[in-house]
């Protein structure tokens, strides 16, 4: 049923979770799993606009190397092919052009609420993301 599935993570908490709902999915249905960091400029508090400190950028994308490593290494542990792929830009939309690009058939999201349920905050990443792409989205 799915071929890719892709799974955003910031290193949250909520994209740990999702990561891992991912890696079972992909496992199920013997698919590949796209994993993607964005560093959001303007998320890491810099604004294209105002300019941007080049070398907390450069941290913030080893940190989201490191994130995708982990992530990598355990889908690959039960046995998940995995793409990994770390981006500048603004994280919904990122995640939108690179589901599109990479024909990818489902998203995975973990996203932050209260209790075990998943509300995502009206504006969040994760709303923009199950509101503009088409392809089927899994908040977790």
């Amino acid at each position: 049923m799915y071929d890719a599935v892709l799974a955003p993570t910031d290193g949250s908490e909520g994209a740990r979770r999702g990561v891992a709902r991912a890696i079972d999915l992909a496992s199920e249905h013997d698919a590949r799993l796209h994993l993607l960091f964005v560093v959001g400029e303007r998320v890491h508090g810099t604004t294209p606009a105002l300019g941007s400190d080049e070398l907390f950028l450069e941290a913030v994308t080893e940190r989201g190397e490191a994130v995708l490593a982990e992530a990598a290494t355990e889908a690959q542990a039960v046995g998940v092919e995995t793409v990994t792929t770390c981006v500048r830009g603004t994280p919904a939309e990122a995640i939108v052009e690179y589901a599109a690009a990479h024909d990818v058939d489902l998203v995975v999201v973990g996203c932050h609420g209260t209790g075990e349920r998943c509300r995502p905050h009206v504006g969040s990443s994760t709303d923009r993301v199950l509101r503009e792409t088409p392809v089927p989205v899994v908040p977790v």
